[in-house]
């Protein structure tokens, strides 16, 4: 109930029930009085505040100690007239006195055996009735079970219907009065005349005044003798003022009971509003009128400053930032704001005339918001979100509030509808950006795990490659081919797993490769050369490369040539052995697009971009992905090893560079690899390979071998050894260092690991050159971070062999630095 509850519900306007109270008491005391009108009345006010009985009572005794109810209304049904004492009631400290609210617990305050007792009444309300000279008349009351919880709109409302009750008594007594006056003696006619709380005129047929009461004298200042005999309250009163009066008196000699509403002149000269109502009388045998006047100017002051509540209320309905429309329970728009006709772009008259949401043209959507309707008419209040149409077809998405409302007595349903359209686009864009960071984070996370992995298994690695070298010389040596070509398989498989770390390693390292201005085009040429051997006949490559004098890139050579490679045999393998690949090298901007390897959003460029296309069955949504995590694979068990994606992710991402993807499923696919051009530089050639030099020479000179991996320490001292080297093994750092401080003790070369507790194989290096000047260092390592060749060489460092070693290319390295044995 608004009277109950004007407070805003679920963030909605509350201002629209409390208007519409205070509009339907305006509207209730206003309409015209007969012999039910106090039932009307308490009807009314229990129907407004929403409770469950509501009264008037007035005194029946001079002492004022007892009450008659003259209309009481109990949970929606009229109540026959009853007597109570007010001595022991609620009642007894308002009448004569003010405005009485009790919230809650006011059974207390009445007797256990009386009716309102009984029923359970909790809370309470009520208002003083005084006559015209603010005499006691009795009060009128609203109660009920539940809290009336707006004591100030209660009053308000009271007040208002307080009034005209009181006015209707004052009236009915006043007509009592001029019927006692017809029946009764002139002495009897005088007292109730005179008694009479509301002022009374007595006109004869020449419209000259016979008789006025003392509340006359009261209301208007004039006394008895300065108005007898004058057709109007002064001499001065001109022909506007007295005509609709001679109106009145006409009427009612004419035998018509009228009523009027005038401005009237006191004595003082101030204007107050006179409600007055004229009745046919014969006083000694003659046509008279008798009037009964009665001082509205407080009601109106009342009504004035209702009307401008309203108007208040209807500058914040236009002045809301959200669209707001106001709907009845046939869903047609009596109302909308200019809010929701900016949001729309419709006008006032299309939304009021339609019996429809002009902003939803789905008919399925149409009718579900009708159901919702339905159960907002009902009581409920309602908020969800929807997508409209503008009036120029432009889409926007609304979240949607819905309030029951009363609206000139009849159930409606006040719409706030908001735009959220740009929020949705800023969650839309959180959203896709918390995407790019989580698929970043993910792939740093994939590259620390398999960097890590792969820098253990080069340690194993290391080992096994070294000892099937020992074993292959060894078999050599025995003339026994048979074991020769096992070790030779087994030779092969390790370096098989060696690439797969390589590739590991690209994978998850934050920089490595030799890198250096390279021109794309001829690289391309070149590897399309060496690639087309590999395919089989029934795939056809084709090249575009569309400008020989494409920008240079920095770029590692081999690691340019790794891309390609794995991107053709990917598309080679997605063709199931037949179709077409087409790769194509351009300049190249891009806008708006997104790294399919990273998730960052891809600048405008310029890129030097690489292309591979096929003609295959395409790439699923969901492959795409995950296809640069290292070891997904959609290939069969055995047919894949799941690295080669995730190698091209790693190389491209450490050149500054990313990839897109465009799939069209059953149709192909293409990766377009963006590397950013070089700033003007000279276009390096590829380095050239040394040929390795076969095992079986021997060396001569003593070695210190410093590895914290006991398996790979042994390896080497033995490898070593079988090229004829003295080898000096040691497994703790600090303890090398010391040694080589001793000047007794002879070495020709030191070969250490880097990665070592306590201190790395740089600093290593460094104190061993630092005591020993002309000494060659060998550096190892499966970091990929290793310093670069400037830093290596400040630190008396003379090669780097990456994890796992090659022995074939370190006996290379060693033949510079030792002599043959």
């Amino acid at each position: 109930m608004y009277a109950r509850d004007p407070s805003p519900a679920n963030g909605s306007p509350g201002w629209g029930a409390a208007a519409q109270a205070m509009y339907r008491a305006a509207q209730a005391v206003s309409r015209p009085g007969g012999t039910a009108v106090f039932a009307q009345l308490v009807q009314e006010l229990a129907d407004i505040l929403g409770v469950a009985t509501a009264f008037v009572a007035v005194f029946t005794d001079a002492s004022r100690s007892e009450l008659r109810t003259l209309a009481v209304v109990l949970d929606g049904q009229p109540l026959g007239s009853f007597d109570y004492a007010l001595e022991g009631s609620p009642c007894a400290q308002v009448v004569g006195h003010a405005y009485r609210h009790i919230a809650s617990g006011v059974s207390a305050e009445f007797e256990a055996d009386t009716l309102f007792a009984s029923q359970g009444m909790d809370s309470y309300a009520a208002f003083p009735l005084f006559d015209s000279g603010d005499a006691p008349l009795g009060l009128l009351v609203a109660m009920d079970r539940r809290p009336i919880a707006d004591a100030a709109l209660a009053e308000a409302l009271l007040k208002i219907f307080a009034g005209r009750i009181a006015a209707e008594i004052e009236q009915q007594r006043a007509h009592e009065a001029a019927e006692a006056v017809r029946r009764a003696s002139e002495e009897q006619h005088r007292a109730i005349f005179d008694a009479s709380a509301d002022p009374l005129i007595l006109w004869n047929s020449q419209y000259r005044r016979v008789d006025v009461n003392p509340a006359y004298e009261r209301v208007f200042g004039y006394a008895r003798d300065e108005v007898l005999g004058r057709h109007w309250d002064r001499p001065d009163d001109d022909e506007a003022y007295a005509q609709p009066r001679r109106e009145l008196v006409r009427r009612a000699l004419a035998g018509e009971t009228c009523r009027a509403e005038l401005a009237s002149r006191r004595k003082d000269g101030t204007i107050i509003q006179i409600e007055i109502h004229a009745t046919p009388f014969r006083h000694r045998g003659e046509p008279h009128v008798l009037a009964i006047a009665r001082d509205v100017t407080e009601r109106r002051h009342a009504e004035e400053r209702l009307r401008a509540s309203e108007e208040q209320y209807r500058a914040i309905f236009n002045a809301s930032a959200d669209a707001l429309v106001l709907r009845d329970a046939t869903f047609r728009a009596v109302d909308v704001n200019p809010a929701y006709l900016t949001m729309s772009g419709f006008g006032r008259d299309e939304v009021l005339a339609a019996p429809l949401v002009l902003t939803q043209p789905d008919d399925a959507v149409r009718s579900a918001h009708r159901a919702l309707h339905e159960r907002a008419v009902a009581g409920e209040t309602l908020h969800f979100e929807a997508q409209g149409v503008r009036k120029d077809g432009t889409r926007f998405d609304a979240e949607v509030r819905g309030v029951p409302v009363l609206y000139r007595g009849a159930p409606h349903v006040l719409y706030a509808t908001r735009d959220i359209t740009e929020r949705r686009a800023a969650e839309a864009e959180r959203e896709k950006l918390g995407a790019q960071l989580r698929q970043a984070q993910k792939m740093e996370a994939i590259g620390q795990l398999t960097g890590g992995i792969a820098h253990d298994f080069n340690n194993i690695l290391t080992a096994v490659i070294g000892y099937l070298v020992l074993g292959l010389e060894r078999a050599a040596a025995g003339n026994d081919p048979k074991l020769v070509r096992q070790l030779e398989s087994a030779h092969l498989a390790a370096q098989r797993a060696r690439d797969l770390i390589a590739q590991m390693l690209t994978f998850a390292r934050g920089k490595g490769g030799d890198h250096r201005a390279l021109a794309p085009g001829p690289l391309v040429r070149q590897s399309l050369q060496l690639l087309r051997s590999t395919l089989p006949s029934s795939v056809l490559l084709e090249a575009s490369i569309r400008d020989e004098s494409l920008p240079a890139i920095v770029a590692d050579a081999v690691q340019f040539e790794q891309v390609l490679f794995n991107l053709c045999i990917n598309a080679r393998d997605a063709m199931k052995g037949s179709g077409t690949i087409r790769v194509d090298l351009a300049a190249v901007r891009h806008s708006g697009v997104r790294c399919c390897s990273c998730g960052a959003n891809v600048g405008y460029g310029p890129w030097v971009e690489l292309g591979v296309a096929d003609t295959g069955s395409g790439i699923a949504p969901e492959v795409i992905e995950r296809m640069f995590e290292p070891f997904f694979s959609t290939k069969a068990v055995g047919r894949g090893s799941g690295m080669g994606l995730a190698m091209v992710h790693g190389i491209v991402h450490n050149h500054g560079g990313h990839v897109v993807v465009t799939s069209d499923p059953g149709h192909g696919a293409r990766f377009g690899v963006l590397w950013p051009p070089a700033a003007t530089a000279a276009v390096a050639d590829a380095p050239a390979s040394s040929a390795a030099h076969a095992p079986g020479q021997r060396l001569a000179g003593r070695v210190l071998v410093v590895e914290d991996e006991p398996q790979v320490g042994a390896m080497m001292a033995e490898l070593l050894g079988g090229w004829g080297l003295q080898v000096v093994s040691m497994g703790d750092a600090l303890a090398a260092r010391d040694w080589l401080l001793e000047p007794a003790n002879a070495v020709d070369l030191l070969i250490t690991d880097h990665t070592m507790p306590q201190i790395t194989g740089l600093q290593l290096a460094q104190l061993a050159t630092q005591v020993r000047p002309t000494l060659p260092v060998l550096l190892y390592t499966g970091d990929p971070e290793t310093e670069e060749a400037a830093v290596l060489q400040r630190h008396g460092v003379r090669a780097l062999l990456r994890k796992p070693i090659e022995p074939r290319t370190m006996l290379a390295l060693l033949q510079r630095w030792l002599p043959a044995g």
